[in-house]
């Protein structure tokens, strides 16, 4: 499918390599990745910027649907980048015409594995 082309052109020219960690293993994929910007004032904590609120531990994932984020528990399975680990608050797949096409996730980060 066409559209899967374009998505995994996306993330590798556009995204940065993570790992994920399932039973010891560790697996890299490519996957989009940018902090979340808070607008409204529940988040003041953060560090202002032009957008918002940044608290710089709360993460939006955009990755190719192979990646097993249901079986991510951040103890065992997780995400790793930069030597953090990451857990998965949310993460939903995304469907075109009944096909998987991409996740997408929230993380935040963790201690360094």
């Amino acid at each position: 499918m066409s559209v899967n082309h374009i998505y995994s052109k996306l993330f590798s020219n556009f995204g940065v390599v993570f790992s994920y960690v399932v039973s010891g293993v560790q697996t890299d994929f490519d996957c989009v990745f940018e902090p979340l910007r808070y607008k409204n004032k529940i988040y003041l904590s953060g560090i202002p910027t032009e957008l918002g609120y940044n608290s710089m531990r709360k993460y939006l994932i955009m990755a190719p649907p192979e990646i097993p984020f249901d079986e991510l528990d951040g103890v065992q399975n997780y995400l790793k980048f930069e030597n953090h680990k990451y857990r998965v608050d949310h993460s939903e797949k995304v469907y075109l015409k009944g096909k998987p096409l991409y996740y997408w996730a929230i993380v935040h980060r963790e201690d360094s594995v």
